[in-house]
C-alpha cells in the first residue's frame, strides 16, 4: 500500500510540471519560439532547474536554445503548481515580474 500511494505521488508530482511545462508552451512568445524552431544547430528547448519544495514554491524552468554542448538561456519562468500562475525571474535584478510587467518593459526598451 505504501508503494502505491508513493507511485501516485510522484505521478501527480509529474503532472504538475508537465502542466508547467503546457503552461509555458502556451504563453504566446515561447509558442513563437517554438513554431519558428528551423535552426539545424541551435533547437529550442526548456529544462527544470528546481521543484518546489518547503522553501521554494515555484517549478523554475529555463526556455531557450539547446546544442550538442551548451544551453542558451532566453527566459526564465516561475510556476506556482497550486494557481499555474507565470512571473518572469529577471536575473539581473533577481526580482519576479508578471507576464505583462514583462511586456510593458520589452515594449518600452524596443
Amino acid at each position: 500500500m505504501l508503494l502505491s500511494l508513493s507511485a501516485t505521488a510522484q505521478d501527480n508530482i509529474a503532472s504538475l510540471e508537465d502542466s508547467a511545462y503546457a503552461i509555458i508552451e502556451n504563453i504566446p512568445e515561447i509558442a513563437a519560439l517554438i513554431k519558428n524552431d528551423t535552426d539545424k544547430v541551435w533547437h529550442f528547448s526548456m529544462r527544470t532547474i528546481k521543484r518546489p519544495t518547503n522553501d521554494f514554491k515555484y517549478y523554475w524552468i529555463q526556455a531557450g536554445k539547446v546544442n550538442e554542448v551548451r544551453f542558451f538561456t532566453q527566459f526564465n519562468f516561475y510556476v506556482d503548481p497550486k494557481s499555474f500562475e507565470v512571473l518572469y525571474l529577471d536575473t539581473r535584478t533577481n526580482k519576479t515580474i508578471t507576464l505583462d510587467e514583462l511586456r510593458k518593459l520589452e515594449k518600452a526598451s524596443h
